[in-house]
């Protein structure tokens, strides 16, 4: 019998700490500035008032290489809509990143973080792929880590109740 209160006491402790985690990472979103592949520095402040999904891969990271197209088809169902995405490589040379999207293109903006500074620096990730799911106002909404099939009814539901104007939950 005391095994069994313990088994509930130690369920309890998780949930309420699985809550705070979740209530901890609910607020602002960090800003952050970075080049993109394409020369042009990017801001996440500077799509204010338009959903953004950030999505950390590398070009080794199989799940990462596997969920792109999910995401690529994502952003082109919504991005006349207010969707944005920015795809954040983490690998060490832009020329391995843009060597690597010539045989697997996106539409969407890659940006590199080749120190670290976004990834480790100001989100602190610990694993890859990482999303975030951001409404217009910068606040965070979902947060994923490892693939996701971004064409999923749940995930595809959320961006377009942010594109709404809901909360996405």
């Amino acid at each position: 019998m005391k095994i069994l209160h313990l088994h509930v006491i130690l369920l309890i402790i998780f949930l309420g700490t699985a809550q705070i985690a979740y209530a901890a990472h609910a607020g602002k979103i960090q800003d952050f500035s970075l080049p993109g592949i394409d020369g042009r520095v990017y801001r996440l402040s500077d799509f204010k008032g338009k959903v953004v999904i950030v999505n950390f891969w590398a070009t080794w990271c199989a799940a990462c290489v596997e969920e792109m197209p999910s995401l690529n088809r994502l952003y082109g169902q919504f991005r006349d809509r207010g969707l944005v995405v920015l795809g954040i490589s983490v690998d060490r040379t832009g020329e391995k990143v843009k060597s690597f999207l010539k045989k697997h293109p996106v539409d969407y903006p890659v940006l590199l973080d080749q120190k670290g500074e976004v990834f480790v620096g100001k989100y602190t990730i610990q694993g890859l792929p990482a999303t975030y799911l951001v409404d217009q106002e910068g606040f965070l909404r979902e947060e994923a880590k490892g693939k996701i099939d971004f064409l999923s009814d749940t995930f595809r539901g959320k961006v377009e109740l942010l594109l709404k104007g809901g909360d996405g939950r």
